[in-house]
């Protein structure tokens, strides 16, 4: 056998070399079909692996989708929870009594607009009348129940702003009561009251929850038209609270259609156009942007999808599917929520995404350049994150006092520049408070200076845990500290001021372990207090001078006080400090 193969190579060499220009054309001809059949194959791999690759992407989107309506849905159920945890507990033997705010809102519930006032941050709580509930749908006047449901409300409020905003899409957070308030997040224009409760009952968020139409209290996912009155359409989620049989009034949480049109246009692939609908084929949202009220799945695919409904789509799950002229869907239903989740894509750019990716030299060459890449990033990163910690470190050691951590003099410096030109801008309150520790000087000679340290870290630590986060603590000298407070007057720093001087005088602090007298050491502090706007100072300086001048009249006096004007005290009869326990 091995004879006659060789005999055969032989006679087509030698015909080659007799015409090799047949030989070229025959040898051109048979790489060509391999190369087309290789083409043909890798075409095909490109092609499922793309197909593969944008329903990963796919996953991913309906995963933040996902991730999004069932923290609304859990948020919106412990919106419910808390809301009938509290009418019960307000209806009952334990109730909280009326204080003023709720009184004086109750007392004006008969007016076309009223509010309850509620704490800076809150999301504010507006009501209306009964002459504008008059023909609302759903919403009746009950005086018996207002009382127990605007302590409710007042209650929510608080809950709902505190409530993070989403990751990925715009929302609004809404609790309405039958009896003729709610409580929103972003907060709506008080102008705005009655329109938004025509709103709510021109959506049949109420009707749409009662016992008969609700009989089990379910979530409610729907299209809306949104309550801000922008005229753009919102996927809302609604949920009805009860007091036993009797409804109370409804959660409501609105995801902007023009934000889920912006994260499907962001996650979406270029050449795939997105749709979210939901079971009956309405359309949601899109990647395009352009979806109109009422538009449906039929209505944006090609003639040729018009038989792809969104419920064999739910039916199935999730899936791919094929026209004759090569177009495709994709398509995954996004958990119980009723929507389904569509990538089309015709045939055409089908072809061009995979032949963009069929050259293997192209391939190569940006492998190549991503592994070069990846590993110059790895080494970039690796040496920019070095001299990241050595920057932050040379940073702390440049603001921070290294013995009690407070902001050094310098910070401190920087610091008041952009409080008093924040002050100076809003035409806020600003003061300041120079604090001294009283004979100093004697608890070194007395305990040694290692204790001295620690009686200037046990200040330290008061201070820390005392003041606010906006108020700016500091070491600006031996036992000299100084303290910062924004948009704070002079009498609630007078207050402060008193209240760290107690604190510091009921404060012990053990001294350190070569330490003579282990007995815990007591110490006192005397402060002076500065105002920028009661003392006209015009800057740092001044405001130190001020505060130090009335530091040291706190010294002249007696020590172990507060003083905040330039009113000379008598002089009182200097009692020792005590020394230790």
């Amino acid at each position: 056998m091995r004879p006659r193969l060789s005999a055969l190579l032989d006679r087509l060499w030698e015909q080659a070399l007799r015409t090799p220009q047949r030989f070229v054309v025959l040898s051109f001809a048979v790489a060509s079909l391999l190369l087309l059949l290789i083409a043909a194959h890798g075409l095909t791999l490109l092609r499922d692996h793309e197909i593969q690759s944008l329903q990963q992407t796919q996953q991913l989107q309906v995963a933040g989708i996902s991730s999004v309506l069932n923290v609304e849905a859990e948020r919106l159920m412990s919106v419910r929870s808390f809301a009938e945890h509290q009418i019960r507990l307000q209806t009952g033997p334990h109730a909280v009594a009326t204080d003023p705010p709720l009184q004086q809102a109750y007392n004006q519930r008969n007016q076309d607009l009223w509010m309850l006032p509620v704490p800076e941050g809150d999301a504010v709580l507006l009501g209306v009348g009964p002459r504008l509930l008059s023909g609302l749908a759903g919403f009746a006047r009950r005086d018996r129940d207002l009382l127990p449901g605007l302590f409710v409300a007042r209650g929510l409020s608080h809950l709902l702003s505190a409530e993070p905003p989403s990751p990925l899409v715009a929302r609004r957070l809404l609790y309405v009561s039958t009896n003729g308030f709610f409580v929103a997040h972003p907060p709506v224009p008080a102008t705005a009251a009655a329109a938004t409760l025509q709103h709510v009952a021109g959506a049949g968020y109420l009707t749409m929850h009662t016992a008969a139409a609700n009989p089990q209290r379910t979530l409610r996912w729907d299209m809306q038209a949104a309550s801000d009155g922008s005229g753009d359409s919102a996927l809302a989620l609604s949920v009805p609270v009860y007091l036993n049989d009797v409804f109370r009034g409804v959660a409501i949480t609105e995801l902007s259609q023009p934000s889920l049109d912006q994260y499907l246009s962001r996650t979406s692939r270029p050449s795939v156009q997105s749709f979210l609908a939901d079971i009956d084929g309405n359309l949601i949202a899109a990647s395009a942007g352009s979806v109109r009220r009422g538009e449906t799945l039929s209505m944006v695919l090609p003639p040729a999808w018009r038989e792809a409904t969104a419920a064999e789509m739910f039916r199935r799950g999730a899936g791919t599917m094929r026209f004759h002229d090569g177009s495709r869907i994709v398509f995954q239903r996004i958990g119980s929520t009723g929507l389904v989740l569509v990538d089309y894509f015709s045939a055409t750019q089908m072809l061009w995404r995979v032949v963009s990716q069929l050259s293997a030299s192209l391939a190569a060459a940006a492998l190549s350049l991503g592994l070069l890449l990846w590993v110059t990033l790895r080494g970039f990163n690796q040496l920019f994150s070095h001299y990241l910690a050595r920057g932050e470190a040379l940073r702390e050691m440049a603001e921070t006092d290294a013995l009690t951590g407070l902001a050094n003099r310098r910070e401190f410096e920087s610091r008041f520049g952009i409080e008093y030109r924040h002050s100076l801008r809003e035409r806020a309150p600003m003061s300041l408070l120079m604090i001294d520790i009283d004979r100093f000087k004697r608890i070194n000679d007395h305990w040694g200076h290692a204790s001295g340290d620690r009686v200037l870290r046990t200040l330290a630590d008061v201070l820390r845990a005392t003041l606010r986060t906006i108020d700016v603590p500091a070491r600006i000298g031996g036992e000299e500290f100084a303290v910062l407070l924004p948009r704070t007057g002079l009498d609630e720093a007078t207050r402060l001021a008193e209240r760290l001087r107690e604190v510091l005088g009921q404060t012990p602090c053990d001294p350190a372990a070569d330490a003579s007298d282990k007995g815990p050491i007591r110490f006192t502090v005397s402060i002076g207090v500065a105002d920028a706007g009661a003392d006209g100072t015009d800057g740092l300086d001044t405001m130190l001078m001020v505060a130090d001048r009335r530091l040291y009249a706190a010294k002249n006096a007696g020590r172990n006080r507060v003083i905040s004007d330039d009113c000379v005290p008598e002089p009182r009869p200097e009692v020792p400090a005590p020394m230790g326990g």
